[in-house]
């Protein structure tokens, strides 16, 4: 780590490893459509007929032929329900009973609204016919065949992230088998002695394996499958042993011993394994010893992140080098930072480039605002709370209250926009 490099540099670096996109079309699956949600679709889908397939009424009331003026007295010759169609061809002067998604009779063009008519009950009493308060404009009531989707436009993109409403749409059209991408499976190693279970107690010296958890939810957050190896030692052959299994993963993460210690084993084990270096040091806060590199045997690649072990850091690191390659193994670009005005707390400035947590927001001129929190030690998880973004501040940059910042959003807020 005796030369670090910049942020830019350090997530230009991670995605120039990354495989093209041509390269990764073979990696799909297809999976029932009750299992697709949170899952990357591996080609793009498109409607295989015009949406909706006929004419429907958008509303309950009476379908007729335009024209009539407002007072019309119709004869009403039957009814449509969304689930029994009117059979016959209305005729001039006649309407019929129609309820909200029903298919529009033959021969009619338009809905009054029962509102806009003596009601269903008929013209006193007389369920024979109806009396019309309104002119009734061609279309008037009408979701028009084809009015949502024309045949053959795509309505689904490759690569886009299924969520609540996709598996919706993906319902309304029939598709029942989904093909998605495989999803990337990342190892997870948690380093150091001083690491125990969630469930222990810890003595003074000790911390609980807290990164472990908070990285695998990151990864579901991504579309990932998480594969936690559990605590490796502080020695040699133990840590090997560990590094050595999780190579078998197209992605492992390590949590601490990255930096400078005389019991920092990480880097050097993995050098042994054949581990490519492609960086060791971001100049960065939090996150420094931040490493990457590349294993590469028998034709397949993994591709290999030592994050620092402090809570603040290991999270932050995920999100800013970690998650943009899983977006590319999931056929996503990798999503594009956006910018924001500053408010809320303004850090000093720092040698390297900062990375604070921070919550986003609309202010009041539309503009996007990105409140920060108080700068916190590396080692506090708290300070990541309440928080939704990464806001960058610049290496030695005095920041005031309004400037433009770089943001780059927590994994789950990515998630949520989807593609």
């Amino acid at each position: 780590m005796a030369t670090t490099i910049d942020l830019n540099e350090a997530r230009r670096r991670v995605l120039a490893e990354a495989p093209p996109p041509l390269a990764l079309a073979g990696r799909r699956e297809t999976v029932p459509l009750d299992e697709a949600l949170g899952r990357s679709l591996a080609e793009s889908l498109h409607c295989p007929g015009p949406w909706p397939a006929t004419d429907r009424s958008a509303m309950d009331g009476f379908a007729l032929r335009a024209g009539a003026p407002a007072g019309a007295i119709l004869r009403v010759v039957g009814e449509a329900l969304a689930g029994r169609p009117f059979a016959a061809t209305l005729q001039p002067g006649e309407a019929v009973r129609i309820m909200t998604g029903a298919v529009l009779p033959d021969g009619a063009d338009a809905v009054a609204r029962v509102e806009d008519s003596s009601g269903f009950d008929g013209l006193d009493g007389d369920r024979g016919r109806v009396r019309i308060a309104v002119a009734v404009s061609p279309g008037a009531n009408v979701r028009r065949c084809g009015s949502e989707l024309r045949a053959g436009e795509t309505v689904l993109r490759a690569g886009q992230r299924l969520r609540a409403a996709e598996i919706g749409v993906l319902a309304v059209l029939g598709v029942h088998a989904v093909p998605v991408r495989v999803r990337p499976r990342v190892a997870i190693v948690s380093t150091g002695d001083e690491v125990v279970d969630v469930a222990s107690v810890p003595l003074p010296h000790q911390v609980r394996d807290s990164n472990s958890y908070a990285l695998a939810a990151q990864c579901c957050e991504c579309g990932a499958e998480p594969w936690r190896l559990g605590i490796a030692p502080d020695d040699r052959e133990g840590l090997r042993a560990v590094l050595e299994r999780g190579l078998a993963a197209e992605v492992l993460v390590t949590i601490g011993g990255i930096s400078a210690g005389t019991h920092d084993l990480v880097q050097p084990v993995l050098e042994a394994l054949g581990v490519r270096e492609v960086f060791h040091g971001v100049q960065l806060k939090p996150g420094k010893p931040t490493y990457f590199g590349v294993h590469e045997t028998a034709g397949r690649r993994s591709f290999v992140f030592g994050l620092p072990g402090n809570p603040a850091s290991a999270f932050t690191t995920f999100d800013l080098f970690v998650a943009p390659l899983l977006e590319r193994l999931l056929g996503r670009e990798a999503p594009t930072d956006c910018v924001a005005r500053a408010a809320g707390t303004t850090p000093r400035a720092n040698p390297r480039a900062q990375a604070i947590p921070a919550r986003l927001a609309t202010g009041p001129d539309g503009a996007l605002v990105a409140r920060l929190r108080a700068v916190r030690t590396s080692g506090d998880p708290f300070g990541l709370l309440d928080a939704d973004a990464h806001a960058i501040v610049p290496a030695d940059a005095a920041i005031d209250a309004s400037a433009a910042l770089r943001v780059v959003p927590y994994a789950a807020t990515r998630g949520i926009g989807g593609a």
